[in-house]
C-alpha cells in the first residue's frame, strides 16, 4: 500500500532530475555560444527544481491522506486497507491492501 502511495513521487522526482541533468549534459555539448550553454543550464536546473517540488507536493498528499487513513477520516476498505480515489470513467474505488473493487458511495 505504501509502494502504491508513494511510488509516483519518487517516478516524478527521479525522472525530473534524469531528463533535467541529461538537458544540462547534452546543452553542454552541443551548445557553441556560452549564452546557449547558460540557458540550456537554466532550462535544466528549472526542470529539476520543479520535478523535485512536484515530488515533494505528492508525497506531502500522500502523506496526508495515510494520516487521515490511521484517524479513519479517509474511506476505508472492509480488509482495513485505504481507498484510491473514484474513477472518472467508471466511479469505483481500488483498495491499495488487497485491490478489491468497490462501488462509489
Amino acid at each position: 500500500m505504501l509502494l502504491q502511495l508513494f511510488a509516483p513521487a519518487v517516478v516524478v522526482a527521479a525522472g525530473g532530475v534524469a531528463a533535467g541533468t541529461l538537458l544540462l549534459e547534452s546543452g553542454a555539448a552541443f551548445a557553441q555560444a556560452a549564452a546557449a550553454n547558460e540557458d540550456y543550464a537554466l532550462i535544466a536546473r528549472s526542470l529539476q527544481l520543479g520535478s523535485v517540488g512536484a515530488g515533494l507536493l505528492m508525497t506531502m498528499h500522500s502523506l496526508w491522506r495515510l494520516w487521515r487513513w490511521e484517524r479513519g477520516m479517509e474511506p476505508q476498505c472492509p480488509c482495513g486497507g485505504l481507498l484510491s480515489r473514484p474513477s472518472a470513467t467508471r466511479g469505483r474505488r481500488r483498495c491499495l491492501g488487497c485491490r478489491r473493487d468497490h462501488p462509489e458511495n
